[in-house]
Order: C-alpha cells, then structure tokens, then sequence
C-alpha cells in the first residue's frame, strides 16, 4: 500500500510540473536597444539600376542610372540604400555612375544566377562577365560570400526555384550562419513575393535554436517603383558598423502601405518594445496604429498592445507581432520562445 502511494505521489508530481512548466523568451531581438537613443534608420535594401543589365543583358528592363535611383531615395528621406544590382558591384557610388549623397551607401549585389539572395558588405561576384547562366552555383556563392565577410538575406523566396520549398529553406538557414534572413515583403511585385507564410513556416522549425530576420524592401527597377517598402534599421550610431548589426541580430522593424486597402496616413511606427520576463508580458508602443496581431506557429494567437506569453494558448518555439494602421501594416522580429 505504502508502495502504491508513494508511486501516486510521484506521478502526481510529474504531472503537476509538465501542467506548470513556463514558457520564456530565450532570445530578445531587441534586448540591446536604447529606445530613448536609438536611431531609427529607414533603409532600402534591394534596389537596382541601370547596372543590373551588364551581367544579364537588355532583358532586366532597368534603364534608371545609379544617380537617378539615389536623388529618388534622397527625395523618399531614407537614411540608408543598398543599391543590389544584379550580380554587378554598384559601390562605391561615384565609381559607377553615382552620385555624392548624404545616404549611407552599404556594399551589396544581388546573386541571381540560382535562387537570388541580396549579398552585402562583400566584394564577392559569381563569375563576373561570363554572362548569366555560367555560375559557380548556389551553395558555392553562400560559402564564397561568407568567406569574404559578407552577410546574405534570401530575395523574394516565393517567387520561384528551390527557396519557396519550406524544408529548402530550411536546410540553407540551418546550414549556413552567413544567412541571417530572408526578405519577407518584396513590395515590387507584391502579391507574387510576399513570403509571410514562407517565413512562419521555416520560423516553426528552425526556432527558437536559429533565428531568421525579416526585411522589406521595394526591389525597385525605376524611381517610380521606390518608397512603398522598407526596414527600419534600430542603431546607435549611423555607421556601416551599426547597419550590420541591426541586419544580423535582428535589431529592425520592418513595413510596407501594401498590407491594408487604399493606405492613408503614415504607416504604424514603434516608439518602444518592452520586455519583462518577470510578468512574462511584452509590450509595444506605437504611433499610427490601430491593431496589433501576435503570431506563433503561423496562427494569430493574440491582438493587443500587450501580451502575456505565459497565459496565451498556442505560443510554440518563436513569437512575433504585426501592426497595422490606416497607412499599412509593420513587422517585428521573432522572439525564441521555449
């Protein structure tokens, strides 16, 4: 009898600790931010030129000059441009037909001879002049970018080839470090490349063990093209240095008008994320903003400024937030949740 019992006691307890294990946050994106100092930098992230065409010929379709696209984004009030032109170096600026800005100009390319990823802070170039369709190959150019420093973020993965497969995706992210994200929200083509559902698919496997940055971008082929999306870059400082950071451990925000019917207004801007895991709550203030989504395992499990992670049914491996508002919507970083 007393066997018994101390048997039922054991298991009682068994079960009484898995009914109460907690869930936490085990990575912060924004656990270095000082939002009462940081700068928000708004950035273009994959925007192209007339350059595009000297590797892949007339058929890119790009005949706006390097000069041109800046004095755009000059005019938009951005803080940051990546000029990623197809498999072609277009940095520094004044070298290849620029201009003198005030931007701060991030070395960049777009590798586009396989599946297309945007390529930055790296001199590396897939078999420049060779045209095309001669390549070193997918792999290859991740290791190559790699070895050379740079830091790679997956273009517009839904629009074809092997990267809009989840499990694809999710072998690169695993496999590789120098992938850090993958661009969520290609504005240019928008309904064809949005990846929301792409990036809660690989965000349901691969966290809360690897984090996978979102970004938004414009992937603009003419001044007319440029503005309806952009990453907000959180930094100390307005640096290359800085931008880098922001880009590989997620310290950005990201947006586009496209998210909500006939925008107007300004689109949902975040003044402050606070985390306390002591009430296992976390909460966003925002400006232009009407209603916040939470989303965990590509379902929404929540809405509200605030939410307590430990008492909401359906938080699994990662947790992330949309905005919107009447001039569209904005996008937070994953938190790794265990």
């Amino acid at each position: 009898m007393r066997k018994t019992k101390t048997l039922l006691a054991a298991f009682l307890v068994v079960i009484f600790s898995s009914c109460t294990t907690k869930i936490e946050v085990v990575n912060d994106p924004y656990k270095d931010v000082d939002w009462s100092t940081t700068l928000q930098l708004k950035s273009a992230l994959h925007v192209h030129t007339s350059n595009s065409t000297i590797e892949h010929g007339p058929e890119e379709g790009t005949t706006v000059t390097p000069a041109e696209q800046i004095a755009r984004y000059e005019e938009l009030g951005y803080d940051v441009l990546a000029i990623t032109d197809h498999d072609y170096i277009t940095y520094p600026w004044t070298e290849h037909r620029g201009k003198e800005s005030n931007l701060l100009a991030i070395k960049a390319n777009e590798l586009s001879k396989n599946d297309n990823m945007c390529a930055y802070f790296s001199d590396w170039l897939d078999l420049p002049g060779q045209g095309p369709d001669t390549t070193v190959g997918f792999y290859e150019s991740i290791e190559a970018v790699g070895q050379d420093g740079g830091i790679i973020y997956l273009a517009h993965p839904m629009r074809s080839g092997d990267i809009c497969r989840p499990e694809f995706s999710i072998e690169v992210f695993r496999k590789y470090p120098q992938v850090y994200g993958m661009e969520v929200l290609n504005v240019g083509q928008f309904e064809r490349n949005k990846s929301i559902d792409l990036w809660d698919a690989i965000l349901s496997e691969v966290m809360p063990e690897r984090q996978v940055w979102g970004s938004s971008s414009d992937d603009a082929h003419s001044t007319r093209m440029a503005g309806p999306g952009w990453t907000i870059l959180l930094a100390q400082e307005r640096t290359e240095e800085a931008v880098r950071k922001a880009l590989t451990t997620g310290s950005s925000l990201f947006s586009t008008v496209k998210m909500v019917e006939n925008p107007e207004g300004n689109t949902p801007s975040v003044s402050r994320i606070t985390l306390n895991q002591d009430e296992s709550t976390i909460t966003i203030e925002a400006a232009d903003c009407t209603r916040i989504e939470w989303t965990s395992m590509g379902k929404v499990v929540a809405e509200g400024a605030t939410i307590n992670y430990a008492s909401t049914k359906g938080i699994e491996r990662y947790l992330r937030a949309t905005l919107y508002g009447p001039g569209g919507a904005t996008f937070t970083q994953p938190w790794a949740m265990k």
